[in-house]
């Protein structure tokens, strides 16, 4: 997660020292890892 908002923080400067730059859409989707159980186990 911290690597997340680092990267929004650099983002930030970067779009703030750009003047050609009008609009951002950032999309951050998050998915739970999966349950260890839900793997069949192979013997």
């Amino acid at each position: 997660m911290d690597n997340i908002e680092k990267a929004l923080k650099d983002l930030t400067k970067a779009v703030e020292s750009n003047p050609t730059v009008k609009s951002v859409k950032v999309t951050i989707t998050l998915q739970k890892p999966k349950p260890n159980k839900a793997k069949p186990e192979s013997k």
